[in-house]
Protein backbone atom coordinates (compact mmCIF):
# COMPACT_ATOMS: atom_id res chain seq x y z
CA UNK A 1 0.00 0.00 0.00
CA UNK A 2 2.63 2.29 0.69
CA UNK A 3 4.27 1.91 -2.65
CA UNK A 4 1.68 2.39 -4.47
CA UNK A 5 0.81 5.76 -2.64
CA UNK A 6 4.20 6.64 -3.51
CA UNK A 7 4.16 5.34 -7.04
CA UNK A 8 0.46 7.24 -7.14
CA UNK A 9 2.00 11.10 -5.73
CA UNK A 10 4.85 10.10 -8.30
CA UNK A 11 2.51 9.87 -11.04
CA UNK A 12 -0.09 12.85 -9.72
CA UNK A 13 3.49 14.86 -9.85
CA UNK A 14 4.74 14.15 -12.96
CA UNK A 15 1.29 14.47 -14.81
CA UNK A 16 0.85 18.06 -13.55
CA UNK A 17 4.56 18.85 -14.77
CA UNK A 18 3.72 17.35 -18.44
CA UNK A 19 0.68 19.62 -18.66
CA UNK A 20 2.17 22.39 -17.28
CA UNK A 21 5.48 22.97 -18.59
CA UNK A 22 5.86 22.56 -22.71
CA UNK A 23 5.34 26.39 -23.24
CA UNK A 24 7.34 27.00 -26.56
CA UNK A 25 7.33 23.02 -28.02
CA UNK A 26 4.94 21.26 -29.77
CA UNK A 27 2.59 20.46 -27.09
CA UNK A 28 0.72 17.72 -28.50
CA UNK A 29 1.88 14.99 -30.80
CA UNK A 30 -0.40 12.48 -30.66
CA UNK A 31 -4.18 12.39 -29.74
CA UNK A 32 -6.05 9.16 -29.57
CA UNK A 33 -9.86 9.64 -29.86
CA UNK A 34 -11.33 6.12 -28.04
CA UNK A 35 -15.06 4.55 -28.29
CA UNK A 36 -16.51 1.55 -27.22
CA UNK A 37 -15.01 1.70 -23.67
CA UNK A 38 -18.72 0.70 -22.83
CA UNK A 39 -20.22 -1.79 -25.70
CA UNK A 40 -23.20 -0.77 -25.55
CA UNK A 41 -22.21 3.35 -25.78
CA UNK A 42 -22.88 3.58 -29.42
CA UNK A 43 -21.75 7.06 -30.36
CA UNK A 44 -18.72 6.78 -29.66
CA UNK A 45 -18.25 2.93 -31.55
CA UNK A 46 -19.63 4.40 -34.41
CA UNK A 47 -17.73 7.80 -34.96
CA UNK A 48 -14.32 6.09 -34.38
CA UNK A 49 -15.62 3.39 -36.86
CA UNK A 50 -16.47 6.46 -39.49
CA UNK A 51 -13.23 8.10 -38.63
CA UNK A 52 -11.22 5.01 -39.83
CA UNK A 53 -13.20 4.91 -42.81
CA UNK A 54 -12.34 8.72 -43.31
CA UNK A 55 -9.08 9.32 -41.40
CA UNK A 56 -8.76 12.53 -43.72
CA UNK A 57 -11.78 13.88 -41.72
CA UNK A 58 -9.63 13.93 -38.25
CA UNK A 59 -6.24 14.77 -39.78
CA UNK A 60 -4.62 17.89 -39.10
CA UNK A 61 -1.02 19.60 -39.85
CA UNK A 62 1.22 19.34 -37.02
CA UNK A 63 -0.06 16.10 -34.61
CA UNK A 64 -1.40 13.14 -35.42
CA UNK A 65 -4.68 11.64 -34.53
CA UNK A 66 -5.46 8.00 -33.81
CA UNK A 67 -8.96 6.24 -33.09
CA UNK A 68 -9.43 3.14 -30.73
CA UNK A 69 -12.25 1.07 -30.21
CA UNK A 70 -11.61 -0.05 -27.00
CA UNK A 71 -14.27 -2.89 -25.59
CA UNK A 72 -14.41 -4.77 -28.93
CA UNK A 73 -16.05 -7.88 -27.30
CA UNK A 74 -18.27 -5.96 -25.69
CA UNK A 75 -19.21 -4.07 -28.31
CA UNK A 76 -20.02 -7.07 -30.33
CA UNK A 77 -22.34 -8.29 -27.65
CA UNK A 78 -23.92 -4.93 -27.11
CA UNK A 79 -22.98 -4.77 -23.56
CA UNK A 80 -21.55 -2.15 -21.26
CA UNK A 81 -18.38 -4.92 -20.03
CA UNK A 82 -17.97 -8.52 -20.39
CA UNK A 83 -16.25 -8.67 -16.45
CA UNK A 84 -15.48 -5.57 -14.90
CA UNK A 85 -16.30 -1.92 -16.33
CA UNK A 86 -13.48 -0.98 -18.35
CA UNK A 87 -13.81 2.70 -17.19
CA UNK A 88 -12.41 1.61 -13.86
CA UNK A 89 -9.50 -0.43 -14.86
CA UNK A 90 -6.77 1.79 -15.18
CA UNK A 91 -6.08 2.63 -11.30
CA UNK A 92 -2.12 2.56 -11.46
CA UNK A 93 -2.81 -0.43 -8.79
CA UNK A 94 -4.73 -2.63 -10.54
CA UNK A 95 -2.18 -2.31 -13.87
CA UNK A 96 0.37 -3.74 -11.98
CA UNK A 97 -1.73 -6.35 -10.56
CA UNK A 98 -0.73 -9.31 -12.20
CA UNK A 99 -3.07 -11.30 -10.59
CA UNK A 100 -5.98 -9.36 -11.94
CA UNK A 101 -6.60 -11.51 -14.84
CA UNK A 102 -10.02 -10.89 -15.89
CA UNK A 103 -11.14 -9.82 -19.32
CA UNK A 104 -11.42 -6.28 -19.29
CA UNK A 105 -8.27 -6.20 -16.55
CA UNK A 106 -6.26 -7.53 -19.54
CA UNK A 107 -7.70 -5.42 -22.07
CA UNK A 108 -6.96 -2.09 -19.88
CA UNK A 109 -3.16 -3.61 -19.32
CA UNK A 110 -2.55 -4.00 -23.00
CA UNK A 111 -4.73 -0.15 -23.75
CA UNK A 112 -2.12 0.82 -21.08
CA UNK A 113 1.09 -0.17 -23.48
CA UNK A 114 -0.59 1.02 -26.57
CA UNK A 115 -2.02 4.49 -25.71
CA UNK A 116 0.44 4.91 -22.29
CA UNK A 117 1.77 3.99 -20.15
CA UNK A 118 0.04 5.71 -17.50
CA UNK A 119 2.69 8.28 -15.72
CA UNK A 120 5.15 7.63 -18.70
CA UNK A 121 7.59 11.15 -19.10
CA UNK A 122 7.59 9.87 -22.77
CA UNK A 123 3.94 8.72 -23.07
CA UNK A 124 2.58 6.58 -26.73
CA UNK A 125 -0.22 8.89 -26.23
CA UNK A 126 -0.29 12.93 -24.99
CA UNK A 127 -4.16 13.47 -24.97
CA UNK A 128 -7.08 11.15 -25.11
CA UNK A 129 -10.56 12.17 -25.72
CA UNK A 130 -13.27 9.50 -24.25
CA UNK A 131 -16.24 9.43 -26.30
CA UNK A 132 -19.59 8.06 -24.07
CA UNK A 133 -23.32 8.20 -23.90
CA UNK A 134 -25.44 7.95 -21.16
CA UNK A 135 -29.06 7.53 -20.12
CA UNK A 136 -29.51 10.58 -18.50
CA UNK A 137 -30.47 13.95 -19.95
CA UNK A 138 -26.88 15.24 -19.68
CA UNK A 139 -26.99 17.03 -23.14
CA UNK A 140 -23.27 17.69 -24.46
CA UNK A 141 -20.56 17.52 -21.28
CA UNK A 142 -17.65 16.93 -20.35
CA UNK A 143 -16.33 15.02 -17.49
CA UNK A 144 -12.74 16.05 -16.27
CA UNK A 145 -10.33 14.72 -13.81
CA UNK A 146 -7.52 15.99 -15.28
CA UNK A 147 -5.88 19.22 -13.89
CA UNK A 148 -3.50 19.98 -16.55
CA UNK A 149 -3.13 23.26 -17.97
CA UNK A 150 -3.56 21.83 -21.86
CA UNK A 151 -6.77 20.02 -20.26
CA UNK A 152 -8.24 23.29 -19.17
CA UNK A 153 -7.48 25.38 -22.10
CA UNK A 154 -8.82 22.71 -24.24
CA UNK A 155 -11.93 22.88 -22.54
CA UNK A 156 -12.04 26.73 -21.99
CA UNK A 157 -12.19 26.64 -25.88
CA UNK A 158 -14.63 23.83 -26.34
CA UNK A 159 -16.67 25.87 -24.08
CA UNK A 160 -16.17 29.23 -26.33
CA UNK A 161 -17.23 27.28 -29.48
CA UNK A 162 -19.98 25.51 -27.88
CA UNK A 163 -21.80 28.08 -25.54
CA UNK A 164 -24.45 24.94 -24.00
CA UNK A 165 -21.07 22.37 -22.91
CA UNK A 166 -21.58 21.61 -19.77
CA UNK A 167 -18.25 20.62 -18.04
CA UNK A 168 -18.45 18.73 -14.64
CA UNK A 169 -15.22 17.90 -12.14
CA UNK A 170 -15.06 14.28 -11.15
CA UNK A 171 -13.38 14.05 -7.42
CA UNK A 172 -14.99 10.55 -6.47
CA UNK A 173 -11.97 8.37 -6.98
CA UNK A 174 -8.72 8.34 -4.68
CA UNK A 175 -7.03 7.52 -8.36
CA UNK A 176 -8.76 8.76 -11.47
CA UNK A 177 -9.30 4.66 -12.77
CA UNK A 178 -10.54 5.99 -16.13
CA UNK A 179 -9.24 5.41 -19.59
CA UNK A 180 -8.03 9.55 -20.38
CA UNK A 181 -6.07 8.68 -16.93
CA UNK A 182 -3.61 6.70 -19.18
CA UNK A 183 -2.36 10.12 -21.03
CA UNK A 184 -1.30 13.40 -19.44
CA UNK A 185 -3.98 15.25 -20.91
CA UNK A 186 -7.59 14.43 -21.82
CA UNK A 187 -11.00 13.89 -20.55
CA UNK A 188 -14.64 12.23 -21.63
CA UNK A 189 -17.34 13.75 -23.65
CA UNK A 190 -20.46 12.24 -22.13
CA UNK A 191 -24.26 13.07 -24.32
CA UNK A 192 -27.77 12.23 -23.46
CA UNK A 193 -29.95 11.17 -23.20
CA UNK A 194 -29.58 8.10 -25.24
CA UNK A 195 -30.70 4.52 -24.23
CA UNK A 196 -28.18 1.60 -24.15
CA UNK A 197 -27.36 0.51 -27.53
CA UNK A 198 -29.04 3.12 -29.84
CA UNK A 199 -27.75 5.74 -31.78
CA UNK A 200 -28.99 9.45 -31.35
CA UNK A 201 -28.66 11.84 -34.36
CA UNK A 202 -28.67 15.05 -32.92
CA UNK A 203 -26.21 14.33 -30.07
CA UNK A 204 -23.67 11.96 -32.72
CA UNK A 205 -23.73 14.82 -34.80
CA UNK A 206 -23.06 17.45 -32.09
CA UNK A 207 -20.11 14.93 -30.28
CA UNK A 208 -19.23 14.71 -33.85
CA UNK A 209 -18.44 19.09 -34.29
CA UNK A 210 -16.91 18.95 -30.53
CA UNK A 211 -14.28 16.80 -31.62
CA UNK A 212 -13.90 18.73 -35.10
CA UNK A 213 -13.17 21.73 -32.79
CA UNK A 214 -10.89 20.22 -30.22
CA UNK A 215 -8.58 18.79 -32.97
CA UNK A 216 -8.49 22.58 -34.11
CA UNK A 217 -7.82 23.70 -30.81
CA UNK A 218 -4.62 21.65 -30.52
CA UNK A 219 -3.57 22.78 -33.98
CA UNK A 220 -3.61 26.19 -32.99
CA UNK A 221 -1.74 25.26 -29.34
CA UNK A 222 0.73 23.70 -31.57
CA UNK A 223 1.37 26.38 -33.94
CA UNK A 224 1.07 29.12 -31.10
CA UNK A 225 -1.62 31.09 -32.35
CA UNK A 226 -2.78 33.17 -29.41
CA UNK A 227 -6.34 31.47 -28.53
CA UNK A 228 -7.56 34.47 -26.43
CA UNK A 229 -9.10 31.92 -23.81
CA UNK A 230 -11.37 33.26 -21.06
CA UNK A 231 -10.02 33.45 -17.59
CA UNK A 232 -12.20 31.01 -16.36
CA UNK A 233 -14.88 28.43 -17.16
CA UNK A 234 -17.80 27.09 -15.46
CA UNK A 235 -17.62 23.88 -13.67
CA UNK A 236 -20.09 21.42 -11.66
CA UNK A 237 -17.93 20.23 -8.70
CA UNK A 238 -18.67 16.88 -8.06
CA UNK A 239 -19.49 16.37 -4.37
CA UNK A 240 -21.23 12.97 -3.87
CA UNK A 241 -23.59 10.29 -5.03
CA UNK A 242 -26.89 9.69 -4.09
CA UNK A 243 -28.40 6.61 -3.66
CA UNK A 244 -32.39 5.14 -3.93
CA UNK A 245 -34.19 4.43 -0.72
CA UNK A 246 -33.81 0.52 0.10
CA UNK A 247 -35.35 -1.61 2.31
CA UNK A 248 -33.02 -3.75 4.88
CA UNK A 249 -32.18 -6.73 2.58
CA UNK A 250 -31.41 -4.14 0.10
CA UNK A 251 -33.87 -3.72 -2.36
CA UNK A 252 -34.85 -0.33 -4.53
CA UNK A 253 -38.34 0.68 -3.18
CA UNK A 254 -38.45 4.14 -4.74
CA UNK A 255 -37.85 6.03 -7.77
CA UNK A 256 -36.46 9.16 -9.38
CA UNK A 257 -39.65 11.61 -8.42
CA UNK A 258 -41.51 12.51 -11.80
CA UNK A 259 -39.89 16.15 -11.01
CA UNK A 260 -36.56 15.41 -10.43
CA UNK A 261 -36.56 13.31 -13.64
CA UNK A 262 -34.29 14.63 -16.45
CA UNK A 263 -33.15 17.58 -14.61
CA UNK A 264 -29.49 17.03 -15.02
CA UNK A 265 -27.24 20.11 -14.51
CA UNK A 266 -30.50 21.99 -13.05
CA UNK A 267 -30.81 23.74 -9.13
CA UNK A 268 -32.22 21.14 -5.97
CA UNK A 269 -32.89 22.94 -2.97
CA UNK A 270 -34.46 21.58 0.42
CA UNK A 271 -37.84 19.97 0.23
CA UNK A 272 -37.79 19.68 -3.03
CA UNK A 273 -39.40 16.11 -4.25
CA UNK A 274 -36.61 13.76 -4.68
CA UNK A 275 -37.63 10.00 -4.97
CA UNK A 276 -41.33 8.63 -5.19
CA UNK A 277 -41.27 5.16 -3.09
CA UNK A 278 -43.41 2.45 -5.09
CA UNK A 279 -46.07 2.80 -2.37
CA UNK A 280 -46.38 6.17 -3.95
CA UNK A 281 -44.89 8.51 -0.91
CA UNK A 282 -42.56 11.42 -1.75
CA UNK A 283 -39.19 11.69 -0.40
CA UNK A 284 -38.15 15.29 -0.10
CA UNK A 285 -34.62 16.57 -0.85
CA UNK A 286 -32.46 17.01 2.90
CA UNK A 287 -29.06 19.49 2.49
CA UNK A 288 -28.20 22.60 1.00
CA UNK A 289 -29.05 23.57 -2.76
CA UNK A 290 -26.80 21.60 -5.16
CA UNK A 291 -26.74 20.56 -8.80
CA UNK A 292 -27.92 16.98 -9.79
CA UNK A 293 -26.04 15.25 -12.86
CA UNK A 294 -26.77 11.50 -14.10
CA UNK A 295 -30.50 11.68 -13.06
CA UNK A 296 -31.35 8.19 -13.09
CA UNK A 297 -28.59 7.03 -15.39
CA UNK A 298 -29.41 3.30 -16.08
CA UNK A 299 -25.91 1.99 -15.81
CA UNK A 300 -25.38 3.35 -11.95
CA UNK A 301 -28.13 0.91 -10.97
CA UNK A 302 -25.96 -2.05 -10.48
CA UNK A 303 -23.27 1.37 -8.91
CA UNK A 304 -25.93 1.59 -6.18
CA UNK A 305 -26.64 5.28 -7.05
CA UNK A 306 -29.59 7.34 -8.90
CA UNK A 307 -28.06 10.06 -9.29
CA UNK A 308 -24.77 12.58 -8.35
CA UNK A 309 -24.92 16.15 -6.40
CA UNK A 310 -22.46 18.87 -7.55
CA UNK A 311 -21.84 22.41 -6.21
CA UNK A 312 -21.34 25.07 -9.08
CA UNK A 313 -17.93 26.68 -9.41
CA UNK A 314 -15.46 28.65 -11.93
CA UNK A 315 -11.71 26.94 -13.08
CA UNK A 316 -9.17 29.54 -13.55
CA UNK A 317 -7.42 29.24 -17.17
CA UNK A 318 -3.87 29.26 -17.00
CA UNK A 319 -2.73 31.89 -19.68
Amino acid sequence: MVHFEKVNRELQENILKNGNNLKGKVMIQKLAITGGTHGNELTGVYLVKKWQKQPALIRRSNFETITQLMNTQAIKEVRRYIDHDLNRSFGLSDLMDKTLDGYEAKLAKELNEKLGQKGSRTPNVDFIVDLHSTTANMGLSIVVSNESAVTWQAIAYLSQKVPSLKIYRWKGDIENAFVDSIAPHGFAIEVGAVPQGVLRADLFVQTEALIYHLLDFVEQLNDAVLLNLPDEVEVYDHERLVDYPRDEQGDIIGMVHQDRQDRDFEPIKEGDPLFLTLEGEVISYRGEPRYTLFVNEAAYYEKGFAMTLAKKSHMGIEA
